[in-house]
């Protein structure tokens, strides 16, 4: 399985990004803007995040 770089993470857009986050490179992901990840994340393939306003 390919994780994302850091660079790749920050380029997404995210909320924020703890450390020690590994997120597939088949994950897909909706709103980023929106969206926080903590410390010590593993996001597999196939997940699917989406996140709205609110």
């Amino acid at each position: 399985m390919a994780y994302l770089d850091e660079i790749q993470l920050k380029e997404m857009g995210f909320k924020s990004v703890g450390e020690n986050v590994k997120i597939s490179d088949k994950a897909s992901f909706y709103g980023c803007d929106n969206i926080s990840i903590g410390n010590n994340v593993r996001i597999d393939d196939f997940c699917v995040f989406s996140a709205g306003e609110g």
